[in-house]
């Protein structure tokens, strides 16, 4: 078997064990069945059909996502990402570890977790032009509250703030960092249970600078189902509340069980999944974060799961 085989082997396994995946961060409770059966019924209708323009899914997601922010749709935060990067060929700061896309170009690295001060002695020190921040962080769980305040005190700095799982935080979804410096990047696909579909947004209170990346973009980068779903979301928006904090809820209690193991460094987390770090090797279906920087193969993220309880005897086998 070759080394592609076996990762594909890999990722096919890792999607396949539905009651004891802690790999993925999904939603298990959205979309609900009765959408999923709606999508099935419409099926040969979306496969033959074209989608909406641009400018027709993205006013959807503005009202999904209840904002007026000027915003682009695009097929997923890692779309998201890589035209945000190639747009801005600049001197970036990038908190590490990460989402791996973040870290495709040039950058100076800063620790995830880094102080206040420290941030704004690298922005100074390296003459830095755009900051990359992952709020809550992948994989740590960790979320900072100071970004407003680095915002505003660096008006002619970017910053790029990928939000994929701000409605994680609290029941009370925290307010996003405002300012014409900055740029959020949200990826629908953990929060809704649509990863598969590919969706996400990059929006600006600066309009310029979303028009400007207009021109990267097809003319249709979205597909008919998951305009659809687009559609069923917005009618099924308290069934994605209740998912939400049922998910929050539930992320709390897998973290006490964890915490249950002494061989177990639990990091705080305000996301729907938690990292953790352990000198024994785990085997069941979980993220080893090997791969992130400044990480080795002793540390592992935890998604949610609503079988959660099952890690009692997963993690002691």
């Amino acid at each position: 078997m070759t080394l592609e085989q076996k990762k594909e082997d890999q990722l096919i396994r890792h999607m396949d064990d539905d009651t004891h995946n802690f790999y993925f961060m999904i939603n298990p409770y959205f979309p609900t069945p009765k959408m999923m059966d709606r999508v099935s019924k419409n099926l040969p209708h979306l496969i033959r059909y074209y989608p909406s323009n641009q400018k027709i899914i993205s006013g959807k997601i503005k009202k999904i996502e209840k904002t007026n922010l000027p915003l682009i749709a695009v097929n997923g935060s890692c779309e998201a990402i890589r035209i945000m990067l190639r747009q801005n060929c600049k001197k970036k700061l990038v908190m590490v570890p990460n989402f791996n896309e973040w870290e495709i170009t040039d950058h100076i690295p800063i620790a995830y977790n880094a102080s206040t001060r420290e941030i704004m002695d690298s922005i100074q020190k390296n003459e830095i032009e755009m900051v990359c921040i992952s709020n809550p962080n992948n994989p740590t769980g960790f979320f900072r509250e100071d970004i407003q305040k680095l915002v505003d005190t660096f008006p002619r700095v970017k910053f790029a703030i990928d939000i994929s799982f701000i409605d994680f935080v609290n029941k009370t979804i925290p307010p996003y960092p405002k300012g014409n410096n900055v740029i959020l990047i949200k990826s629908l696909g953990k929060n809704y249970g649509i990863c598969g579909l590919r969706l996400g947004y990059i929006a600006s209170e600066d309009e310029t600078y979303i028009k400007s990346l207009l021109p990267s973009i097809p003319i249709w980068n979205i597909n008919s189902i998951t305009e659809f779903l687009l559609d069923l979301i917005l009618e099924n928006a308290d069934a994605y509340e209740s998912s939400r904090k049922k998910i929050i809820q539930g992320t709390h209690k897998m973290i006490e069980i964890l915490k249950e193991f002494p061989f177990l460094q639990v990091f705080p987390s305000k996301a729907n999944f938690v990292m953790i770090h352990t000198m024994r090797e785990l085997n069941f279906n979980i993220k080893n974060c090997a791969n992130k920087t400044g990480l080795d193969q002793h540390y592992y993220r935890v998604a949610y799961n609503k079988n959660y309880k099952d890690l009692r005897n997963l993690i002691s086998q």
